[in-house]
């Protein structure tokens, strides 16, 4: 379809099947494409406590002669802060 071409990053979500976890294919000439899972309810420790959290995996897949690992890793970290902090967006 024209209007999904030529882009250059892919978001592929099978969270909303219930998958947690998939391992995305790079769409070339596309350098990276980032897999998102389901939302699910998963214990997590809190100071001295556990709770339960709404988690998600995200799985980010990139071509290693255009990106390097750790500008996808720093990329990864900011994708985190802003799901758990998405009113910082609208600073």
């Amino acid at each position: 379809m024209k209007e999904t071409s030529g882009g250059n990053f892919t978001i592929s979500n099978l969270g909303m099947y219930d998958v947690d976890l998939f391992a995305p294919v790079i769409n070339p000439p596309e350098p990276a494409i980032l897999g998102v899972g389901s939302i699910t309810l998963k214990p997590a420790v809190l100071g001295e406590s556990v709770t339960a959290r709404q988690m998600m995996t995200l799985t980010p897949v990139f071509d290693h002669r255009v990106i390097d690992s750790v500008l996808a890793a720093e990329f990864l970290q900011e994708v985190k802060q802003v799901l758990e902090a998405p009113e910082k967006l609208a600073a």
